[in-house]
């Protein structure tokens, strides 16, 4: 680790411009939104699914609002990470938020790319593959490789080729969504609401889904050039993007097809409204959108996803290899390698992808909340961090971080009974404690909820090498406040640290309790 007063030698380049940070936001996101999710959230409240894209992109902006507030305070890379850490000026509550979610993006990169090659398969139906590979399995890993490759050799040339293919993205879109505005029968749309209130604000839980992606720009703060301006246009931005285009295509395909059931039903909704009024045409486009659709998901996924390992590293709570970057590219190459080879796995090994997805969806919902409580914590109470935003809110940021923070709870408390952790005897699991029996414990959390088999030792996995890696710097005698006052991945000589004047105590800049860890 570089002292702070020196530029460090493992920093980021600032190659991003604003089109590619739009770029991951906006194709980074698109894939299971628009091409599943818009059709089988509607099982629930039927055609009104298309004020429910509404509902929900309203808390998504609330969101994308609070983290490109952040964002510009702290343009760094990791993004959830880095503004917790610096905030509270403590490493632990940053990591404890984000370790799963790395798990989330390693098993989302393979889901994607499976999903990659389900779409090739419309155009390939009865090929085979050798050593009898699945084909989906196949092609799924040859486009890890390629995407590999291509973040390789640094941002420029993700950004380039997510640029590409973003364009390509939404020009599918709208070759089928502006015909088919033309094509909408107003009585398709009733009955209108089919489900009743909770039919309606059940669909908003799989729904917000389709916005989980919006705060990924983030991951790459380190790399976006001038990112008081392109951070907040890109989430922000984004986020409308997408909410316009998710409401424009609900509108045509539930204005098309006759029975909402039949695209609720549908595997893939968006083809099944396609071939309703443009034929076998309109399957061709819908694959093609979502070949493109499910490779920039993985292309930014990649490319976000190796920024959390690469800042724990910087902060030296991680092994020192995965900050490290090639001298040519500035690309942190361990870890993008790290990822690619697990995904590449996961690809090959689909056993436990579900439960890892459900985990990577929770912790993105944890993510959100404590983000915003962070962004709310900061206006209110330390004026000496908010001061280096690049834009200035005001009283309206107060609803900004409010329908944040309940959006999300509310949200994680329906994916906590997804998961089923609130169907477990916790009651019972103590009482088992208790008696000794660790045992018996166990089998009685894994029988009701097994994705917690995945969870718990991985998160207990995480926090046994954090513990690790501090004692070992506290016996190098690390100095954690010089690490805290730098950004991972910005150069110190462009980030001037002033935020701690905590340095002369006061009751509203007194350091959380374990600063520093």
């Amino acid at each position: 680790m570089s002292s702070p007063t020196e530029p460090a030698d493992n920093s980021l380049a600032r190659d991003m411009g604003p089109l590619g940070a739009v770029a991951t936001v906006v194709a980074g996101t698109l894939g299971a939104g628009l091409f599943v999710t818009l059709g089988t959230a509607s099982s629930t409240t039927g055609p009104s699914v298309i004020l429910v894209v509404a509902f929900s992109g309203l808390l998504a902006m609330a969101i994308a609002t609070n983290y490109s507030w952040m964002a510009t305070i702290f343009p760094g890379a990791a993004g959830s990470y880095t503004y917790i850490s610096r905030t509270f000026r403590s490493r632990l509550p940053g990591f404890v938020v984000t370790w799963s979610k790395w798990l989330g993006y390693m098993a989302a990169d393979a889901v994607l790319a499976i999903g990659f090659g389900s779409y090739l398969k419309v155009f390939y139906p009865n090929t085979t593959l050798p050593f009898g590979i699945d084909f989906t399995v196949g092609v799924g890993f040859a486009l890890l490789t390629a995407l590999f490759l291509v973040n390789l050799v640094g941002t420029k040339g993700y950004s380039v080729s997510q640029n590409v293919i973003f364009g390509l993205l939404v020009l599918s879109i709208l070759v089928l969504v502006v015909p088919g505005l033309f094509s909408i029968d107003t009585a398709n749309y009733r009955p209108f609401f089919t489900g009743g209130f909770d039919g309606f604000v059940a669909a908003a839980v799989p729904l917000f889904y389709a916005y989980i992606g919006i705060a990924v720009a983030g991951q790459m703060g380190a790399e976006v050039r001038n990112p008081g301006r392109n951070l907040p246009l890109a989430m922000v931005g984004g986020t409308a993007i997408l909410i316009t285009l998710y409401m424009l295509t609900a509108a045509v395909i539930y204005g098309i097809v006759g029975d909402y059931t039949v695209l609720a039903n549908s595997e893939r909704p968006l083809a099944t409204a396609a071939e309703a009024f443009l034929g076998d045409i309109g399957v061709a486009i819908v694959a093609i959108g979502g070949l493109l659709a499910t490779a920039s998901s993985v292309h930014a996924v990649m490319a976000a996803g190796i920024k959390m390992p690469y800042s724990w590293s910087w902060d030296e709570v991680f092994p020192k290899q995965f900050s490290a970057v090639n001298d040519r590219f500035r690309t942190p190459h361990w870890s993008l390698l790290a990822l690619y080879l697990v995904a590449s796995a996961l690809t090959f090994w689909s056993g436990g992808l579900d439960k890892a997805l459900a985990i990577a969806t929770f912790s993105y919902l944890i993510a959100y909340l404590t983000v915003s409580l962070t962004a709310g914590y900061v206006y209110v109470k330390r004026a000496d961090i908010a001061r280096r935003a690049a834009f200035q809110p005001g009283s309206w940021f107060y609803l900004s971080v409010g329908v944040a923070v309940l959006g999300s709870a509310g949200l994680l408390t329906q994916a906590a009974n997804w998961l089923g952790v609130l169907s477990v005897d916790w009651g019972s699991v103590v009482g088992a404690l208790g008696s000794g029996d660790v045992l018996a414990a166990g089998a009685m959390v894994n029988g009701a909820v097994p994705t917690l088999s995945i969870y718990v030792p991985w998160l207990l996995v995480g926090l046994g090498i954090f513990e690790v890696y501090r004692r070992r710097g506290e016996a190098y005698g690390t100095d954690v406040s010089a690490i805290l006052d730098t950004l991972p991945g910005v150069p110190s000589d462009e980030w001037n640290p002033d935020i701690r004047e905590d340095r002369d105590v006061t009751d509203d800049t007194t350091p959380a309790p374990g600063a520093g860890d």
